[in-house]
Parts: structure tokens; C-alpha cells; sequence
């Protein structure tokens, strides 16, 4: 019999999980271009841009993680406190240079501290990682006295990470696309992205397959974290400084751009691309309310409510995948 529209786009879904974000994102793009008439300004478009890259990379080393089928809810506050970190080392009189790849050491090793707790004790990533959240802001607030810190001096070596063109294009935009393209290769053509989906899709068939379960999600906890660590390194560039709330919220725009992208929240299936989609998705909703005058403070609620459609959506997706029917 012919496949009906509906077994055709779960097919389509199934294969492609950045089918859906990219349609949507598509969708919305066309939709607030027509009703905003300053949305297709390239002043609009670059804010938004840059914006969203920095918390979208840190959303790109969370899709692999997800992937893998563990969480990390830290990055927010691990983004604050490396980027506190990073000033103080600069005001120690520390070279920029040694400063960030201190900086970006640190973010990795809090990652890997995150990973051991999860495997050696067998604590759910979620508790650990919730945890891990309010200690290191916690640990931002105690060093910073709660009040905003900044260089003495800012060396020209972060202009790498906040430097603006003349058209108003910011470079973060390029370290997130940069970031996007590297992991994407690393997870769809490399034998550790198959151990990633692997790791995420049935734990036992991977032990038993000889996939080295445990070293993969240390890496991918490392990674999240040193991503968080460079977000709070370009983040502190732009602005100049570091507020103790710095990265506030940052961990919940990070899982709905990644479970809108397709990627199922208990691991084995996603894509990089769709969280690609996932995070300008966000973007233009973002700047089309801003623009539309929508208080800004109904956006938490959206991004709440965009969570919960995502997870349906993908849920049904897989159970007709599997030909399953719910009850």
C-alpha cells in the first residue's frame, strides 16, 4: 500500500532529525519576516546572530552529551565562573594567551570532575550536574563579592573572540559555526561519533560490542564543559567584564534548542545540524517577539512550552519508528 503523507514525514524525520527544526525555522523566518518591518534589517539580524552563538555553542557540546544519554545542567554556571577565572588570571598578570588556555584546561577539568562523580559513583548525570550548578555559582558569588568584576586591562588577543566587522557581523558567529562543522564531523564521520550513538542507543550492546563506554562520556563531559568555558571566554570579551549571573538560564535554552533539533532526551539519536536549527529557531522567535513588543518575560514561558512540544514531537516519531502505538 502507499505510505500516507504521515508515515512519509515520520520517515523523513526519522532518517533526517534536523528535518522538523529546519522546516520550523524556515517557517518562522518567513513568517516574522512578512509581520516585522524591522526584522530583515542587518542590524536585527547580526544581534540576533551573535546572541544566540554564544549559548548555541555551548547547546553543540550538550547535543553530543545528550546523545550519549547523560545531561549537563552546570554549563550556565560553569560559563560564569571560568570567565571569572579568566580575569582574575589576566589581572594576575598573566599573557592573554596562557590566560585562555588556562581558562579552557579548567573547563575541561570540571568536566571530567562531573564525569567521574556520574561513573565512579553511579549518581544519575542530572543529580550530579544539578548539583554541580549551584556549587559553582555558588563559588562566583563568593569570589566576586556578588558584584560585577572586569580587567584592569583588556589585551587586543580577545579581539579573537568579540571582534565586530564594519557591517555589525560579530567573529562569535564564526566560532559557533566553526565549532558546529568540527563536531559534526567528529559525530557522523569519525568511529567515535558511532560509539557517541552507541553509548546513548543501548549501553549493554555497546559494553558487549567493545565500545569504551565509560572513556566516551568522560570525553563528552570534558567537552561540555570546555565549550561552557569558551562561551564564558567570549562572552567576557564582548562585555568587558563578568556579573555573578552571568550564564543564568543558559542550560535551559541550550536543552530546548537540542530537543526542538530533533535529539531524544534519553539518547541514541540526534543531530549537530539540527541543533544548528534548534538555536536560530530560538534566535528569530526571540527577535521576532522583541520586535513585536511581547514582554520579554513571556519568553521563559515559550521556551517552557517548547520544550514539552519537542519532547512529543520526537517521542511519537520514535515510537512510530519502532511501530509502537501509545495507549
Amino acid at each position: 500500500m502507499p505510505k500516507s503523507i504521515s508515515d512519509r514525514l515520520t520517515g523523513l524525520v526519522t532518517k533526517f532529525p534536523e528535518a522538523g527544526a529546519g522546516l520550523a525555522t524556515l517557517v518562522m523566518f518567513g513568517l516574522f519576516s512578512w509581520w516585522g518591518t524591522n526584522f530583515l534589517t542587518v542590524y536585527s539580524l547580526n544581534t540576533m546572530l551573535f546572541v544566540v552563538a554564544e549559548w548555541g555553542i555551548i547547546a553543540l557540546g550538550f547535543t553530543l552529551l545528550m546523545i550519549a544519554g547523560e545531561f549537563d545542567i552546570s554549563v550556565g554556571s560553569v560559563l560564569a565562573v571560568c570567565g571569572v577565572l579568566a580575569i582574575f588570571m589576566l589581572n594576575a598578570g598573566l599573557p592573554a594567551p596562557i590566560a585562555v588556555v588556562m581558562t579552557l584546561i579548567i573547563g575541561v577539568a570540571i568536566g571530567l570532575l562531573h564525569g567521574l562523580a556520574v561513573i565512579k559513583l553511579g549518581v544519575p548525570s542530572f543529580i550530579v550536574t544539578l548539583a554541580a550548578m549551584l556549587f559553582w555559582r555558588g563559588i562566583v558569588l563568593v569570589i566576586t563579592g556578588a558584584f560585577p568584576v572586569e580587567p584592569t586591562h583588556e589585551p587586543a588577543f580577545f579581539e579573537i573572540f568579540s571582534y565586530r566587522f564594519e557591517n555589525g557581523f560579530n567573529v562569535s558567529v564564526l566560532w559557533f559555526f566553526g565549532v558546529a562543522v568540527m563536531l559534526a564531523l567528529i559525530l557522523h564521520r569519525t568511529h567515535f561519533g558511532n560509539w557517541i550513538f552507541a553509548t546513548g542507543g543501548n549501553k549493554l550492546a555497546a559494553i558487549e560490542a567493545g565500545v569504551p563506554v565509560n572513556r566516551v562520556k568522560m570525553i563528552l563531559f570534558g567537552l561540555t564543559s570546555g565549550l561552557a568555558s569558551l562561551a564564558g571566554i567570549i562572552q567576557m570579551s564582548r562585555f568587558g567584564s563578568v556579573d555573578p549571573l552571568r550564564g543564568d538560564f543558559v542550560e535551559f535554552k541550550a536543552i530546548a534548542a537540542i530537543v526542538v533539533g530533533g535529539t531524544l532526551l534519553m539518547g541514541g539519536y540526534g543531530s549537530i545540524l539540527g541543533t544548528v536549527f534548534g538555536v536560530l529557531l530560538i534566535g528569530i522567535i526571540g527577535l521576532g517577539l522583541v520586535l513585536a513588543q511581547v514582554p520579554s518575560i513571556l519568553f521563559e514561558g515559550f521556551l517552557g512550552g517548547l520544550i514539552v512540544i519537542g519532547v512529543i514531537i520526537n517521542t511519537m516519531v520514535q515510537r512510530r519508528a519502532l511501530g509502537v502505538r501509545g495507549e
